[in-house]
């Protein structure tokens, strides 16, 4: 009786070591696993990675979402975990399937992989984790800022609701402004009860989330643009995709974080043709369409360089 006693505990402490040290299960349905922390309340993960060819997506999975530490702090916090992934191996994911992730990438703005989106199961993102971490520790400290950035959030939005007129106006506007500005557009319920409250957008909400929108609108012009110029280089293929670059540049309502990108391909292009003048000039020109923007920072190295090569030459 005894044996069997132990033999028994033995069994469930080993399926207890099991259950403890399992892999999180990750949603691969977008409308499935919002719909669900949609009717629970529960906090999204969503990650977007490229499985097969992406360095840091390979690591982020293998040394931070693959450890008992992450499993038992998403467990925890009843996370929804969401894997969008983006492969290059040929078959490995339908083509609708991928179509349907590159238009989720367009819509959150999602340009660098890995690329995390915290979330509510709306589909309104409170925090953005771009990258690996060193260690599982240094990434959990990262999900616990998004955690406290949604917590304020909610209580920010709360106090306001139980005010109102210009006082509730202003409050949802402090609320809202408590996540970074580039996630601010796609808080669709929040923008809309501020724009209820501010018909003549003084505060500029209404006019974000239509930028959003228009965003989107020109990335996936930019990723025709890139899929129609691609292929074996040629100078003819450098010279008509230059062309057509200048012409979208005379765009007016092109948006900075574009224009930046159209203006840098120009610039690339006349450096190819040994024209440094021309491409210092387009480089600045991209520098100088979002100035602010991590992008335009990353730019300054450049053109410092040609501006050395054409000293250089004169």
């Amino acid at each position: 009786m005894k044996n069997s006693f132990f033999s028994v505990l033995g069994v469930l402490s080993l399926a207890s070591a099991v259950v403890c040290s399992a892999s999180p299960v990750w949603e691969t349905d977008w409308s499935k696993a919002l719909e669900k922390a949609g009717k629970s309340g529960q906090p999204v993960l969503v990650d977007f990675t490229g499985s097969d060819w992406c360095p840091g997506c390979i690591y982020l999975r293998k040394n931070i979402f693959d450890t008992d530490a992450f499993a038992k702090y998403a467990e925890d916090n009843n996370f929804v975990l969401v894997e969008l992934d983006f492969p290059r191996t040929e078959g490995k994911m339908p083509p609708e399937q991928l179509k349907f992730h590159e238009e989720l990438m367009r819509r959150y703005g999602i340009s660098v992989f890995p690329s995390v989106l915290m979330m509510e199961g709306n589909g309104a993102p409170y925090a953005k984790i771009v990258g690996p971490s060193r260690t599982v520790e240094e990434y959990l400290k990262k999900l616990e800022a998004a955690g406290e950035t949604r917590l304020k959030l909610k209580e920010a939005v709360a106090a306001a609701r139980a005010l109102e007129g210009k006082e509730k106006l202003e409050k949802l506007v402090q609320a809202i402004k408590l996540l970074p500005e580039d996630l601010q557009p796609y808080q669709k319920e929040l923008i809309a009860e501020i724009s209820a409250l501010d018909p003549e957008d003084k505060y500029g909400f209404a006019g974000k989330a239509e930028k959003a929108v228009t965003l989107a609108a020109q990335r996936l012009m930019m990723e025709q643009f890139y899929k129609k110029h691609a292929g074996p280089f040629s100078a003819e293929k450098v010279r008509a995709g230059q062309e057509e670059a200048l012409q979208m540049l005379e765009k007016r309502d092109l948006l900075p974080p574009i224009r930046l990108e159209i203006a840098k391909y120009v610039s690339d292009g006349y450096a190819l043709e040994r024209n440094y003048p021309k491409a210092l000039e387009y480089l600045n020109m991209a520098r100088d369409a979002d100035p602010e923007s991590p992008a335009a920072k990353k730019l300054e190295p450049w053109i410092n360089n040609m501006q050395k090569i054409i000293n250089k030459e004169k």
